[in-house]
């Protein structure tokens, strides 16, 4: 009998080089392979859900992710579909920016009367008397106030986008403006800040404008930018030509005297 060489099993086969150019497959993604299903979607903004977990709760965890966590807040934002749910909470946080100014004002004013002489005091104290009445007044109809200046000036805002361009990939239209505008109140809260909260809140809420802007029209921050500071700095042109013509008028005036 010949003796046979033993059986040696085949080498393994090397696996082909990749094509040229770099290009490799990409990996499966983690957790399931290729058929895994999507992740999901972000929960929806407490205030959307406020019927499910109560209105006060959904307010406050609305107005902490606006304060803490601007961009969360707008990834969560829904972009179409009860407009009246962000109306309302644009008017409860403005119109407690305005009571905490008007309360400021008052308690601010109060304490220099005790230092004035006593005629003066019973005076301005009239004049407190009537301020603190006018306050009142104020915070009865700063609801209706607000409401219509929230839309006219989602009106301009609407607009402004429009011109710059930031609406060309926008599917929420001018619902999308309104709830910027909406939510951006937040930032009428720092006008209780004695002396800088008006300032404050102007930066604060182009900042959160800007955000929802992008977030909501799908555009760029260049464009929101733009779109943002277009009718603030047409305000300021008209201002300072409002300005220019007065004092033309006065020097004018003083001239021929």
């Amino acid at each position: 009998m010949t003796d046979q060489p033993p059986f040696e099993p085949p080498s393994p086969i090397a696996p082909p080089p990749p094509p040229p150019g770099g290009y490799a497959p990409p990996p499966p993604p983690p957790g399931g392979g290729w058929g895994a299903p999507p992740p999901p979607a972000a929960a929806p903004l407490p205030w959307d859900v406020r019927n499910t977990i109560g209105v006060v709760p959904a307010f406050a965890e609305t107005l902490k992710l606006l304060i803490t966590r601007p961009a969360e807040a707008w990834a969560r934002t829904r972009e179409s579909g009860d407009l009246g749910g962000p109306v309302l909470f644009s008017i409860a946080v403005s119109w407690a920016g305005v009571a905490l100014s008007s309360v400021w004002s008052l308690a601010f004013g109060n304490p220099w009367i005790a230092l004035l002489p006593p005629e003066m005091r019973d005076r301005l104290g009239g004049a407190m008397m009537a301020h603190a009445g006018g306050v009142l007044i104020q915070l009865a109809i700063a609801p209706i106030v607000l409401l219509i200046a929230l839309f006219v000036w989602a009106a301009i805002q609407h607009v402004s986008f429009l011109i710059v361009g930031a609406l060309n990939q926008s599917t929420a239209g001018f619902e999308g403006t309104v709830r910027v505008l909406a939510y951006s109140s937040v930032a009428d809260l720092a006008n209780a800040v004695p002396i800088v909260g008006g300032l404050a809140a102007l930066v604060w809420k182009i900042v959160l404008m800007v955000l929802g802007a992008t977030r909501l029209h799908r555009t760029t921050q260049g464009k929101a930018i733009f779109g943002i500071l277009l009718p603030l700095a047409l305000c300021c042109v008209c201002l300072v030509g409002v300005i220019a013509v007065a004092i033309g008028w006065a020097v004018t005036a003083f001239s021929h005297r």
